[in-house]
């Protein structure tokens, strides 16, 4: 939050934008590891479409998100079911190249339907994303009670299209960074797909439940209170 303070967004909404969405864009997701193996299997045109796919639904995210920011941040119960089913999708994913992986069983992109789609997978894969909503929701009420980013619709489109630039710059340059390491170092990601996936999930798996036992925990605290 420290970073919005210093980008005085009243005047650069789309470099706030930018910046939020290129910082949570670029550490490790599993979207981002898929484009990587897009990349690496399928080539950049493939990889780009994937991002764009990722891109498309985001916009549609944002869009709805500022109409309701302030509507869903006070759904609790909402906003316990999307925690609860967040660690459950990632938690059941991660078990299951566990699975995979304990009978020799290379998962492979290649495999899905959708990867002959790259567009329509990534759109899939992001409309599962159901942690997007109350985390921008988060940031557009930080935002709008700070002051930082006016509600006018010209000045939240211009902090979307950061958001939207940001997020493809991130993409982008995890799957190309990436691809340099592993082609460097002559690595077959293939042969460690599974286990790769497999700790990726359940740490987000896990991130996601200490996340969720804080912030009930924080307001359990703060009920008391009053």
């Amino acid at each position: 939050m420290k970073l919005i303070a210093v980008l005085h967004s009243k005047k650069k909404p789309i470099l706030l934008g930018f910046s939020i969405s290129l910082l949570g864009a670029l550490p490790i997701g599993y979207t981002n590891v898929i484009s990587l193996q897009i990349l690496l299997e399928q080539g950049n045109w493939a990889s780009l479409s994937f991002i764009l796919g990722i891109i498309f639904v985001q916009y549609f995210v944002l869009k709805m998100v500022y109409k309701i920011a302030r509507w869903l941040v006070n759904q609790r119960k909402l906003l316990l079911f999307i925690d609860l089913f967040t660690i459950l999708f990632l938690l059941v994913i991660g078990l299951y190249f566990m699975t995979s992986s304990a009978n020799h069983q290379n998962v492979s992109l290649s495999n899905l339907i959708l990867i002959q789609y790259p567009f329509l997978l990534a759109v899939f894969l992001n409309l599962l994303n159901f942690i997007q909503w109350p985390y921008w929701s988060g940031i557009y009420i930080y935002l709008f009670r700070t002051a930082k980013l006016d509600d006018q619709i010209k000045t939240t489109n211009k902090f979307i299209l950061g958001a939207l630039l940001g997020t493809g710059l991130g993409m982008f340059l995890f799957a190309h960074v990436g691809q340099f390491l592993i082609e460097a170092n002559q690595l077959k990601i293939s042969s460690y797909i599974n286990t790769i996936f497999m700790i990726l999930f359940l740490f987000l798996a896990t991130v996601q439940t200490v996340k969720f036992i804080y912030k009930n925990s924080f307001f359990n605290k703060e009920i008391k209170r009053l």
